[in-house]
């Protein structure tokens, strides 16, 4: 069985506060003047299921279309349920019981149950998300070389509550899971769809294939995973 884990990419979602979304425009249809239909997309890359890739936050680090492609193809992935609620972070103890997993996968999936936000309060979905701490970040990136990346099923890597405390904003957020610090990174991908995936069955495959636009530091992906029958 194979499911998706991205969103569709919907004009009417969310992006992180001020920035775009993805915006469509029909240019031709198929009528008894015109043989075919097209459109013309506008794609802001940090808008929908994405993938943050070091460029985003490390002037020198790699970006999406120099990674190999071992971070966007893995037979060892594994789902870690872990329950938050709004502007809660995913910290480096939430993710220590888990560790004899993450050392044998290539790709973790972060359940917290907020995706639920995402159509029943849209708003609250975008300014009160979780965010992966600083500790988780540091906890990952030192512990776990075989470890590619991590998704979740929240907005972003930080959360743009003004709620959130000090030394956990944002980009305190992204630079230490991103290699800012260090060097040594994982990369994440941002505004999962995890909600429909059967715990209690194994992910045989996951792919999480970018757009390969030249120049881009991060970039959608869409994510298909093949699951246990």
């Amino acid at each position: 069985m194979f499911m998706f884990l991205s969103h569709p990419l919907d004009p009417k979602d969310l992006a992180w506060p001020g920035e775009p979304t993805v915006t469509t425009k029909q240019c031709t249809d198929v009528t008894e003047d015109c043989p075919f239909c097209s459109f013309i997309t506008s794609l802001p890359n940090h808008c929908g299921t994405h993938m943050d890739a070091p460029r985003h936050f490390v002037k020198d680090g790699l970006s999406i279309n120099e990674l190999p492609i071992e971070y966007f193809c893995h037979k060892d992935v594994a789902l870690l349920d872990i329950p938050k609620g709004l502007v809660e972070g995913v910290t480096a103890d939430d993710l220590k019981p888990f560790a004899d997993i993450l050392s044998k996968v290539s790709f973790a999936l972060i359940r917290t149950g907020l995706e639920k936000y995402r159509t029943e309060a849209p708003e609250t979905y975008q300014m009160e998300g979780a965010y992966i701490d600083p500790s988780a970040g540091d906890y990952l990136t030192e512990n776990f070389p075989n470890l590619k990346g991590i998704g979740m099923d929240f907005l972003a890597i930080g959360s743009a509550s003004d709620k959130v405390p000090e030394g956990k904003l944002p980009p305190d957020c992204h630079r230490h899971i991103l290699g800012y610090y260090t060097g040594k990174f994982c990369t994440g991908i941002e505004d999962m769809h995890l909600s429909e995936l059967p715990k209690d069955k194994k992910i045989i495959r996951f792919f999480n294939a970018p757009l390969r636009v030249v120049g881009l530091d991060s970039s959608q992906v869409v994510c298909i995973a093949e699951i246990e029958d």
